[in-house]
């Protein structure tokens, strides 16, 4: 992720000549094509320098200039400028420029003559066509805006006469007209008009713009122009001078802020966000500009007078009040004796105050922006009047809960916090947060750094906690050390939880920030500079790392300790998110090695009541943790005998802790989300069985009786049940506790066959996927369990077979089996003799092969690729298991595995290699390369392979298994070793019917172009004819099965049409091919299958003098009158295709007539219309009609 972030970041601007050469050619002109691309080059230069267009800066006259000296010319002369000139792309280009950098930055590069005013908005009228681009307006508006700024009375430029408009009435019109369009245009307009609107000269005309504002805002004005109006006048209070628009306050502009239609418009955001910028702009016009003398100030504007401050009493008051009573020599009164206040004011207040509380972003940014730029010229005693507001909305609908005395936030407004924590942030940044109020903020905003409210299966608050970690941000920034210092360690703290702890990224890397800058700025936060090189943006990118390693290296910090331990136990194992409750309990089990005994006293007895709460989300979280802290316990008591006796002597704890499976109330195993709780209970016993906590007794009621249960007999019927759920995921969970529990307190002979009972039963399929995974974690080497071995692999080698039943035959079940049957294989290891007889292993062996050969399909497609691909990872395991233990063998009767085993399982992999799925090719790959190279090191080859050496000279280390370009090429070379010639053929075969162009592609035309390189007869070597058979072999032992006998005719009718069978002289083969064929088709319904065998009996039409020909052909013709009219409509193009490629001497009159009758006839015409014509096909190219025997009565 630093790498990537690093690549994009440029350091200069390195496009400059490019773009140089671009502008040459806009410039000179070009042609509407060359233009288009062009700018589409341009826009993806300047894109690339979105986030860093400060580049731009030192080039920006040289891109800017040019353009504008060149539009001036366009500007001279507006009607020799059509809508399609290519000039036009100028104009787009500086609106670019403009997206890159900003028009304020862009526009001062513009020529700001006197005598451009009149031509330009001459060309900007003329400009008024729809079909003209909108760029080119909107950039004659930024100009404009420049140009009307010059220091001349925009009267004597003037030409119009007394009897014509103005030139300002009609900038005014124009701009007006404008603000209604949809486009960027109207911002320009709006701009323009703030300009014109802001001279001196020119101010009489305010108030009537305003009157007219009213009037269309109270009128039929649509949205846009709205939008217009309102970005206009918020402009216009920015530009325009104090002394100007004074007189339109409270007559003109006030009224407007309270008029209807905002509450018309309540649900549009950016109506309200204008409407907000507009009230905190009239406010300031209210208020004389300068800067309250009453706020806080940390040292002095200049660094020199910080830098020579001697800290001297006299000397600080000196230069307290040389800043505090001259900030800046421009307009800045200081004195705040007898201030005017407008009671409007009150009024704007209000609205900015309820605009902290809008639902929109935008809205309580721009409203908390305003709270601090007019608290800064209030009087003190309205300023704090404004402050104690602010703490109020934190206030609102809190309540104290009675259970845990503790502040309820759950019925508070998250905008309202977020609003009111942006406008604390402002107001400090700003000093007007004075530091006796920090004492009641920093509380609240403690409480706003972790707020997170639960709204039905997910939360809001990830903005409040971003705004918080902004508060936090600016103390640092705004008040001195010695301010601060009361409150840096609850400060520090809170900062460094949500560092580490909060979800969102986002907020993690804000309160990094925040709490960098309290280091650097303060000075005096604990451990800062160790924890900033811990936390730091990239560390903290990954919410993994940030939970289980920064703040376990932070954590080592006792100031830090308790504050993570607690925010983990209080809040994260309650999360909403099920991720977060997990990395919660698995941060917890590390940093339980910190503080064991503070884990056994005091978090343990906390979080065991809420592990069978009624809430789902708190159990679940209490339970992960539970379970993870007492096995991060274990490993403690391990390495300490004293705290190994500590954990003894709490019975009670350890009682409580063991009976929380039979406590958990019994709708939470079985309700909506019980999957969760499941998981969690099933971890919880895993690791009490992984700690040894001693079986006890429960007592409970039964019919009003008192009775007794072991807890071990609770455990047990939970995990068996878990067992049997649908969810793999709790299956998962639940074989991990079987297992841990038979290692644990063992596990009985009847326990052991019951669950190969319920494998074997049909009717618990979800129970026959857990308890394949089960038996396979169950070790069978103790001594009276080495005889159950034999049953329970014969049962899950018969689970792991197509079942008959469909029902029965379930892809999970027999994939779990394997790996169940790979698990045991494991863990018997060495001893695999010792427990298992030559028979037991043939079984094994040949059932592990039969699994290679699954390929069961339902609604998600070849599910038995699961099989096969679980198959061949035992495999990998299992053959140099039995190979090394063979080799140890002193006679050849006890060897386990043959020549002939090997190459049968080797047939299969490689079979496999070249497979359709690209994950099982992948998978068939690298077991191929681990049984060839594993031992090659040490020159140690416990397999008897055969062909080894053409196995290891074409299947290297390095291929690309995934890629078909890459792998099909090599692969066919091996079809010369005849052990794996079939199984590799069907495979490549079956390739060919693949769904992806690539895989058919390559895999048929690899194995065509091999079969063109090989002798027809050879006694020696392979042949044409020894492939031909083998072709043969797939249609005898695939008989009937579409997924081999499909891609097999596509790729017969490939070789003949190729021309590779038809060197085959002997017609037997032909013979039985066309047989084959034949007998595939016969009364088939699949259309796909009939296609592809017309495409074999076309091939076979290329056959000269070959009787096969003839049946070929027959077979064509009596395919005419198939049912199906796509078949008809198939065979008379292949037919057309033989007769157009006779030779001269075999084009006869008759076979011209058949031409023109094949394709002169509609072949989907219905049968009795085509019969007869059909008919005449026979004799006029000289095929024997087929007599149909005439069927022999039974007597």
């Amino acid at each position: 992720m630093e790498g990537d972030i690093l690549a994009h970041t440029k350091s200069h601007f390195d496009h400059a000549d490019e773009i140089k050469a671009l502008l040459t050619i806009l410039i000179t002109g070009t042609d509407v094509e060359t233009g288009s691309k062009t700018i589409r080059r341009l826009s993806e230069i300047l894109d690339m320098y979105q986030e860093q267009s400060h580049l731009m800066d030192s080039h920006l006259e040289n891109l800017v200039g040019p353009v504008i000296v060149k539009i001036r010319e366009y500007v001279e002369h507006p009607k020799d400028f059509p809508p399609d000139s290519t000039g036009h792309l100028l104009f787009r280009y500086l609106y670019l420029v403009t997206k890159t950098r900003g028009y304020k930055t862009v526009v001062k590069f513009m020529s700001h003559d006197v005598a451009d005013l009149e031509p330009v908005f001459e060309f900007l009228c003329a400009m008024n066509d729809g079909s003209i681009p909108w760029e080119t307006r909107y950039i004659c508006f930024i100009w404009l805006s420049l140009i009307c700024m010059i220091p001349f009375d925009l009267k004597r430029v003037d030409s119009a006469s007394t009897n014509e408009e103005s030139l300002i009435t009609r900038m005014l019109n124009a701009c007006k007209e404008y603000l209604k369009a949809t486009g960027k245009e109207r911002d320009g307009a709006g701009l323009l008009l703030a300009r014109l609107l802001s001279r001196r000269d020119i101010g009489d005309a305010l108030m009537p713009y305003i009157e007219w504002t009213k009037e269309r805002l109270s009128g039929d004005a649509d949205v846009f122009e709205i939008t217009g109006i309102l970005s206009s006048l918020c402009a216009v209070y920015q530009y325009a001078s104090r002394e100007v628009l004074l007189p339109t306050l409270d007559e003109g502009i006030m009224p407007l802020l309270t008029m209807e239609f905002f509450d018309k418009y309540e649900n549009n955001s950016l109506i309200r966000k204008l409407r907000t910028k507009l009230t905190q702009r009239i406010g300031l016009c209210y208020l004389k500009p300068k800067i309250a003398p009453w706020r806080y100030q940390r040292g002095h504007r200049s660094l020199r007078q910080n830098l020579d401050e001697d800290g001297s009493p006299s000397t600080t008051k000196k230069a307290a009040a040389t800043t505090t009573t001259k900030e800046d020599p421009m307009d800045i009164e200081e004195d705040d004796n007898d201030e005017y206040v407008p009671d409007n004011l009150e009024t704007i207040i209000d609205i900015l105050l309820n605009g902290l509380r809008d639902k929109d972003t935008i809205v309580r940014w721009s409203a908390a922006k305003g709270i601090g730029r007019i608290t800064q010229r209030l009087p003190h005693e309205l300023a704090e009047d404004v402050i104690d507001y602010l703490l109020e909305l934190f206030q609102e609908n809190t309540l104290i809960s009675p259970s845990t005395q503790k502040l309820d936030l759950s019925a508070v407004s998250d905008s309202t916090w977020h609003g009111a924590s942006l406008a604390v942030a402002e107001l400090a940044r700003r000093g007007l947060l004075l530091p006796h109020r920090l004492k009641q903020t920093i509380p609240w905003i403690m409480f706003a750094l972790k707020f997170d409210l639960k709204r039905g299966s997910h939360s809001i608050g990830a903005h409040v906690r971003d705004a918080a970690c902004y508060v936090c941000w600016s103390f640092a920034r705004a008040y001195a050390p010695n301010i601060l210092e009361p409150f840096v360690g609850y400060i520090a703290k809170n900062l460094v939880v949500v560092s580490v702890f909060d979800r969102e990224i986002n907020v993690r890397r804000a309160s990094s920030a925040a709490f960098q800058e309290n280091v650097g700025r303060q000075g005096i936060f604990p451990r800062g500079i160790d924890i900033i090189q811990l936390a730091d943006y990239f560390s903290l990118g990954n919410r993994a790392n940030s939970f289980l390693n920064v703040a376990f290296e932070i954590a080592k910090f006792k100031e830090y300790t308790d504050p993570l331990i607690d925010h983990l136990v209080s809040t994260t194992t309650r999360h909403w998110d099920k991720s977060m409750r997990i990395l919660a309990a698995s941060s917890l089990q590390k940093l339980t090695t910190l503080q064991p005994y503070h884990f056994i006293n005091l978090i343990l007895p906390d979080l065991a009541p809420y592990a069978v709460h009624k809430d789902m989300q708190i159990s679940h979280g209490a339970m992960l943790a539970v379970a993870e802290i007492c096995y991060a316990l274990k490993q403690c008591r391990d390495n300490d005998p004293k705290l190994e006796a500590y954990w003894q002597s709490k019975h009670q704890l350890v009682k409580e802790i063991g009976s929380i499976p039979y406590r958990i109330p019994p709708k939470s195993l079985t309700t909506f989300g019980s999957e969760h709780i499941r998981e969690a209970i099933c971890r919880l016993i895993e690791c009490m069985a992984i700690v040894s906590i001693p079986n006890f007794s429960i007592d409970q009621q039964q019919e009003g009786k008192e009775e007794s249960i072991m807890a071990l007999d609770v455990w047990k019927n939970l995990v068996h049940s878990s067992l049997e759920r649908k969810e793999e995921n709790v299956q998962e969970f639940a074989v991990a506790a079987f297992g841990a529990i038979a290692s644990s307190y063992g596990i009985s002979k009847e326990e052991v066959y019951t669950c190969l009972d319920k494998i074997a039963s049909t009717r618990l399929v979800y129970g026959r996927r857990g308890y394949a995974l089960a038996l396979g974690k169950v070790s069978y080497l103790i001594d009276d369990r080495r005889a159950w071995l034999p049953d329970v692999t014969r049962h899950l080698c018969s689970a792991a077979q197509v079942q008959r039943e469909q029902q029965a035959n379930d892809a999970e079940a027999k994939r779990n089996a394997v790996i169940g049957l790979k698990d045991i294989i494991v863990n018997v290891g060495s001893e695999f003799k010792q427990v298992l007889s030559r028979d037991n292993f043939e079984a094994l062996l040949n059932s592990l092969h039969l699994c290679l050969s699954d390929y069961s399909t339902d609604q998600r497609g070849d599910v038995g690729s699961w099989v096969r691909s679980a198959s061949m990872e035992c495999l990998q395991y299992l053959l140099p298991l039995i190979g090394r233990l063979d080799a140890l063998s002193s006679s050849l009767e006890d060897r386990y595995l043959s020549s002939g085993s090997t190459a049968r399982i080797f047939a299969a992999l490689l079979k496999q290699s070249v497979e359709r799925i690209d994950r099982v090719r992948d998978c068939a790959g690298t077991v191929l390369c681990d049984l060839l190279y594993k031992n090659k090191t040490t020159n140690e080859e416990f397999l008897d392979i055969p062909n080894r050496d053409l196995l290891e000279k074409y299947i290297t280390r390095d291929i690309s298994w995934a890629s078909p370009a890459d792998l099909y090429p090599v692969m066919t070379h091996i079809l010369a070793a005849e052990p794996y010639r079939f199984e590799l053929l069907t495979g490549l075969i079956s390739s060919a019917g693949g769904l992806t162009e690539s895989l058919v592609r390559h895999s048929s035309s690899c194995l065509i172009d091999y079969m063109n390189g090989l002798p027809t007869t050879s006694s020696e070597h392979l042949s044409l004819e020894d492939m031909a058979r083998n072709l043969l072999k797939i249609f005898t032992n695939y008989e009937k099965q579409d997924r081999v006998i499909l891609p097999l005719l596509d790729v017969l009718g490939l070789l003949y049409e190729s021309g590779t069978l038809g060197r085959i002289e002997k017609d037997a083969i032909h013979n039985n091919i066309l047989i084959y064929v034949k007998k595939e088709c016969f009364k088939s319904k699949n259309v796909r299958k009939l296609l592809s065998a017309t495409k074999v009996y076309s091939g076979m039409t290329s056959l000269q003098s070959s009787p096969v020909k003839i049946k070929a052909i027959q077979q064509m013709l009596s395919y005419l009158l198939h049912a199906f009219p796509r078949v008809r409509m198939e065979v008379s193009d292949q037919l057309y295709t033989y007769i157009s490629v006779l030779d001269d001497e075999e084009i006869t009159e008759g076979t011209m007539e058949a031409e023109e009758i094949i394709t002169g006839t509609d072949w989907s015409s219905p049968l009795p219309e085509i019969k007869p014509i059909r008919d005449q096909l026979y004799e006029l190219l000289d095929i024997p009609k087929p007599i149909l025997k005439p069927a022999v009565k039974k007597v």
